[in-house]
């Protein structure tokens, strides 16, 4: 059985190099990031900051220690000021072509209604433990708690495989859409509570 945990500020680096490695062949973020070296020049702090943001005002559950990683935003969002000047000095070290790319996959993609649910935005396991279930335990405490309180829980992918992943734990497409340029399909995924 894996060991399943809150994130702790100890777990870092280990759990943002399972984040950059596991995204580096994702769909959308080599839409946005095509070349190797912008990949790895721009997706450490993007998704250090995702991964502080919800350290400070979300959920991040890991397993066995970073080998596996789920980020949420809890209904009504992060508990914590608005992050947008943290937001901007990251984006600064991208190019326009990148924040336009980014722009578009938001106005792409939102989810369909207005009710208060859980948002996984960052789901990943480090290559070498795919397929073990860590990520399905790291998912478990807050679709736990989804069903709980009779709440969704809802994601974006861009990956046929993860729409098929997802499915078995009961998530289905509520929305779609061609990202423009050559983008990738992409998908809003959205689960209902299983009732106990």
């Amino acid at each position: 059985m894996p060991d399943i945990r809150r994130y702790r500020p100890g777990d870092r680096d280990r759990a943002l190099a399972t984040v950059v490695e596991a995204f580096a062949a994702d769909p959308i973020l080599r839409w946005v990031w095509p070349e190797d070296e912008r990949y790895a020049g721009c997706a450490p702090a993007f998704f250090g900051l995702l991964l502080d943001l919800r350290l400070e005002g979300g959920e991040v559950w890991v397993a066995d220690g970073g080998d596996a990683v789920a980020m949420w935003d809890p209904p009504g969002g992060l508990y914590g000021p608005p992050a947008e000047d943290r937001w901007a000095e990251v984006r600064q070290a991208f190019t326009p072509a990148e924040q336009e790319r980014w722009r578009l996959f938001d106005e792409a993609l939102t989810i369909p209604d207005g009710r208060p649910r859980w948002y996984l935005g960052v789901l990943a396991t480090a290559p070498a433990r795919q397929g073990q279930g860590l990520a399905r335990a790291a998912l478990a405490p807050i679709l736990a708690a989804a069903d709980r309180t009779g709440l969704p829980a809802c994601l974006e992918t861009g990956s046929t495989a993860n729409v098929a992943y997802y499915a078995r734990l009961g998530f289905a497409p509520v929305a779609e859409a061609d990202l423009p340029d050559g983008g990738p399909r992409a998908w809003v995924l959205c689960r209902e509570p299983v009732s106990p």
